[in-house]
């Protein structure tokens, strides 16, 4: 899969410490709107589509303000981001919501390849082909993601889209930053991959990524022996905390671990490298939409319960 999904920017943005200036006033501005969400709550007209589009447009600003080296360093983690609009994209297809799909679009940073696989087909399949045209090599039949969709759906698409990116990514040349925060999202998923395995018995010793802190033998070692006492020494090893996953929901493990991953990158803002800097704001904007979309769905939930499900 070619890293490149991502629209080329002709212009070279603002100076790099200008930039900073405007991200740090955006970090502020972002805290504020959440702290007014999180007392207030989400207005009524408030859809998943249209806190991602929010997402993206952010995304899309914070590319188009930064240099053409350091937009290179930091796009590889603006890929993986984009993967989800292109689920979304698809998703909306299958039931005909163009007008969602064209504003999903309008925000994005996908290319003009896969924006015209979106725009153009007229039905899911023949999207799904046109995308494995764009990012896949010709003879890449074994990773194929039309074969993916033939066998599992659009579920199907998004893992094997998932997996083939990161794979390419652990095989691309990263800036030291940026290999940090992939590793971290390895492992991230890794555990949760693991989880899964062990709460429904199922043995898949492939569906682990390289790239992660935690190697994939051992991975693969407690999945295959059924050991779920295994996995919480490697959940502490991760979040720096004990936490009992497998007596919890599978959501409480995914947002200790999110929380985890977004201390990591609070850090890497920290060091004097604006790659960090960049990091951390799409991070905390990613974050910022990820509670968004909890609060919309929690209706279930009382408000102890909805606090242990928001990534701090």
């Amino acid at each position: 899969m070619a890293i490149e999904l991502l629209r080329d920017i002709a212009s070279d943005g603002y100076p790099t410490d200008y930039l900073l200036a405007r991200v740090r006033a955006r970090r502020a501005a972002l805290t504020a709107q959440w702290r007014a969400i999180h007392a207030r709550g989400l207005p009524a007209e408030v859809t998943d589509d249209a806190i991602w589009e929010g997402f993206l447009r952010e995304l899309g600003w914070l590319r188009g303000q930064m240099n053409r080296r350091l937009r290179t360093s930091v796009d590889p983690v603006f890929g993986l981001f984009e993967l989800k609009t292109l689920v979304l994209c698809l998703r909306c297809k299958a039931v005909q919501r163009d007008a969602e799909i064209a504003r999903l679009l309008a925000a994005s940073q996908v290319s003009d390849a896969l924006r015209q696989a979106l725009l153009q087909e007229t039905d899911v399949p023949a999207a799904v082909a046109s995308i494995a045209v764009a990012l896949e090599p010709a003879d890449d039949a074994e990773a194929s993601l039309r074969r993916a969709y033939a066998q599992a759906g659009l579920k199907g698409f998004e893992t094997r889209l998932t997996r083939s990116y990161l794979g390419h990514v652990n095989d691309a040349r990263l800036h030291p930053l940026v290999r940090r925060f992939f590793a971290s999202f390895v492992d991230l998923r890794n555990l949760m991959t693991l989880y899964k395995l062990l709460r429904w018995e199922m043995d898949d010793a492939a569906a682990f990524l390289t790239g992660g802190t935690i190697g994939v033998e051992r991975l693969q070692r407690i999945g295959a022996a059924r050991d779920a006492a295994g996995l919480d020494p490697m959940v502490r090893e991760i979040a720096g905390r004990a936490a009992p996953p497998l007596a919890t929901a599978e959501g409480s493990l995914e947002t200790i671990l999110l929380g985890s991953l977004s201390h990591k990158v609070r850090s890497l803002g920290r060091q004097e490298d604006p790659v960090g800097t960049v990091l951390d704001h799409a991070w905390r904007v990613y974050i910022h939409a990820r509670n968004q979309s909890l609060l919309l769905h929690a209706g279930h939930l009382d408000s102890a319960g909805l606090e242990k499900e928001l990534v701090a």
